[in-house]
């Protein structure tokens, strides 16, 4: 404020000094110009009439001195107006650019703040504030979040234009679905969709059944080969909750549940999956102490040679018995040991034990190939191979006695590193299968590339085989395909004799399953070996 005081002061000043200037120097100029043209007149002029006329010619002159001096102090106000003037127009544009320019940036903030960047639809950010607004109202909403069932890994093989692309049709299918409600996207591969106009639970099954509905038919229009699959939670207001947090959270559960239970569902949450995921936590923290105790052992399920029924393989199978929860399904244990880190020394627990009863069965002169199941992590670690061979060298084994197994999701999470390790595999002399193909999104254009010797067909490739013929078809047209590229196939979850019967009308290799023998631990497994 102060300033501005001093700079208008300024400018007082440099006005006086200016109008004072001209003033002054008119009066200079106006005084010398009358006394010297009057004494001229009166030296050279004696004539009074010619003396009159010059002196009325000397009055025109003065007048126009007058009239010069006005406009060069009008002319110089108007030049420095118009140029302020000009000035100001020049600042005026630059405010209102940069104006523009703040309000361009503050709607950029804005949409980055809440809007996804590829899909247009609300951020959790946004999805957060309109879920307050109806609570603040009292609006009972069904919160879902539905998530697309092992994108990353196709994204990966497809590429991520293709991923974007797709995502974006997910999102205009999704958004038609829940035109009347909301439509978040939350992840890469997750939405979420609250429905507040509805009655009865019964539509809000139905809607989330028609969205899982939309993401798979739309993901298998553009992926071609790849079977899609998605999953979702669903929790409500009031019901599961009195705020967002928590009904998000209950959401969570209910679609971690769903994963759990097989993907490919909606799950509605319940308060049962609190004490599943207190159970979770009682398992992970308990596994280490197990270990120490050695309360894990080993099972193995024969596989038999289909034609002649003899067991030629075996499947060796991690148990657990706790000393006061009893026995723990691997279901419940083995993909906490991934998230906690565990798996390793399971895995590492497992070569030691199979090895060494493999070692004990050579020397029986019973010689098997077994199975293993290979976890991601394990498979990637950077000392796999040299860890394997360590226990292969300590139990004097052979490399071919070994069947590395992983599943297709294992090899479609990091193909290219998975096939340079099997390719590593095999070159020592392990044998490698492929385990559950056909349970999830199965795709020929990979199929092709993994390095794999054995083909382990998911049960549900034999489960309606006694009632479908174009089940029976499928089979024959994967069995010739897989012999065709010369793998070897081995169909589980074999449990009825109307499924063997149909099976001997096809060229099958193995079979496992409960039909034959259910997993055995190795005592009972021995008296079926020497009753042979």
């Amino acid at each position: 404020m102060q300033n501005n005081v001093h700079q208008d002061d300024k400018k007082v000043k440099s006005a006086f000094r200016e109008s004072t200037e001209i003033t002054l120097s008119y009066f200079i100029l106006a005084y010398a110009y009358i006394w010297f043209s009057d004494w001229l007149i009166s030296k050279y002029v004696l004539d009074p009439s010619t003396a009159q006329v010059i002196q009325s010619i000397k009055g025109f002159i003065s007048l126009g001195l007058i009239g010069l001096v006005y406009y060069i102090i009008v002319y110089r106000r108007v030049k420095k107006y118009l140029s302020n003037n000009e000035q100001l127009k020049k600042v005026l544009f630059e405010l209102e650019y940069q104006n523009k320019q703040l309000a361009i940036l503050e709607e950029k903030h804005f949409n980055l703040a809440y809007f996804d960047a590829l899909t247009g639809l609300i951020n959790r950010n946004r999805l957060e504030i309109r879920i307050n607004r109806l609570i603040q109202n009292k609006t009972p909403f069904a919160l879902l979040h539905l998530d697309i069932d092992d994108f990353g890994a196709i994204n990966e093989l497809k590429g991520h234009k293709w991923g974007d692309e797709a995502l974006l049709l997910i999102a205009k299918e999704l958004t038609k679905v829940g035109k009347e409600h909301i439509v978040a996207r939350m992840s890469e591969d997750s939405f979420v969709l609250v429905f507040y106009q509805f009655e009865h639970l019964d539509e809000i099954k139905t809607l989330a059944d028609v969205s899982i509905n939309k993401v798979k038919n739309l993901m298998s229009k553009q992926s071609e080969a790849y079977f899609y699959s998605a999953s979702a939670g669903v929790a409500l207001y009031p019901d599961h909750g009195l705020v967002y947090g928590d009904i998000l959270r209950h959401a969570n559960l209910a679609l971690s549940a769903a994963k759990k239970n097989g993907k490919d569902q909606v799950v509605f949450y319940n308060t049962f999956m609190h004490q599943s995921k207190e159970r979770e936590y009682e398992i992970t923290n308990a596994i280490k102490p197990s270990l120490q105790n050695d309360e894990f052992y080993v099972v193995y399920q024969p596989i038999l040679d289909f034609k002649s029924g003899e067991i030629r393989k075996l499947e060796a199978l991690l148990r657990w018995n706790h000393s006061s929860m009893g026995y723990i399904p691997p279901n419940d244990f083995i993909y906490l040991s991934e998230i906690s880190g565990s798996i390793l020394e399971l895995t590492h627990l497992l070569y030691d034990k199979v090895f060494g009863q493999i070692k004990t069965w050579n020397q029986m002169g019973k010689y098997f190939t077994v199975d293993i199941n290979i976890s991601p992590k394990v498979l990637m670690h950077p000392t796999f191979i040299e860890d394997i061979e360590r226990y292969i060298e300590k139990h004097e084994i052979d490399n071919k006695q070994i069947i590395i197994e992983i599943t297709e999701s294992m090899a479609l999470e990091n193909i290219d590193q998975t096939i340079i390790v099997l390719k590593q595999l095999k070159d020592k002399g392990f044998l490698v299968a492929l385990d559950d193909f056909g349970s999830g999104y199965s795709s020929l254009t990979y199929f092709k590339h993994l390095p794999v010797d054995i083909i382990k067909m998911d049960k549900d490739f034999i489960a309606k085989i006694d009632k479908s013929p174009s089940e029976r078809h499928f089979l024959k047209f994967v069995l010739d395909l897989s012999h065709a590229m010369s793998k070897k196939t081995v169909l589980e979850g074999v449990e009825t004799i109307e499924q063997v019967e149909i099976l001997k009308l096809h060229d099958v290799d193995y079979v496992q399953g409960f039909y034959y023998h259910k997993p055995l631990e190795v005592s009972q497994l021995n008296k079926i070996i020497q009753s042979k």
